[in-house]
């Protein structure tokens, strides 16, 4: 699923807090991520959708400048890229987002589950250097654009914006159409 293999343990505690919808983490969304990657695998669509590791993209980069994050997700991107779909979930300061990025169109998507939630360029420019890094190491000089978009799918309270990242993943994944643009219109309600 990420170019290597990779193993997961959920502890009993992960899966009592999945199920009373509390807060989840990094783990119960990796595991999600495993579900939706053996589903495209047997509906024959794995190879339009990949996932970023978000074990190794540290959370929550203030106070750095991004450099390492920037090299982190391009050579994420280098591991499982090949001309599709890649679905970045990524927690800052306490809130799930999930960035898309669509390597075919040279663009990069953020979904957020709060409308009024104030943006963190820092994030933005993390991905969009990623995202630079990996184009030039394909020869390709015209950076990507970049666009925020605010899901129809909208958190009620302050801990659901991790389910909403799930099921945002798991709509695009669905979504019989190919075309992303297509599927974004899901997102815009």
């Amino acid at each position: 699923m990420f170019g290597r293999p990779k193993s997961i343990r959920l502890l009993r505690e992960d899966i009592v807090r999945f199920m009373e919808m509390r807060e989840i983490g990094a783990r119960q969304i990796l595991v999600y991520m495993g579900h939706l990657h053996k589903d495209l695998k047997k509906k024959d669509k794995a190879d339009y959708f990949s996932f970023v590791d978000l074990g190794n993209i540290p959370t929550c980069p203030i106070g750095t400048d991004g450099r390492d994050l920037s090299q982190h997700i391009a050579d994420q991107l280098e591991a499982v890229c090949r001309d599709n779909i890649c679905l970045i979930p990524y927690n800052i300061r306490y809130h799930w987002i999930l960035t898309i990025v669509n390597e075919d169109k040279n663009m990069i998507y953020l979904l957020d589950s709060t409308s009024n939630r104030i943006r963190d360029d820092t994030w933005k420019t993390i991905v969009t250097n990623g995202v630079k890094m990996y184009n030039a190491s394909k020869g390709i000089s015209k950076g990507p654009g970049f666009k925020i978009l605010t899901g129809n799918l909208k958190q009620s309270g302050s801990v659901e914006c991790g389910y909403c990242v799930m099921r945002y993943m798991k709509e695009m994944v669905d979504c019989d159409d190919p075309q992303l643009e297509k599927m974004v219109s899901f997102f815009l309600g």
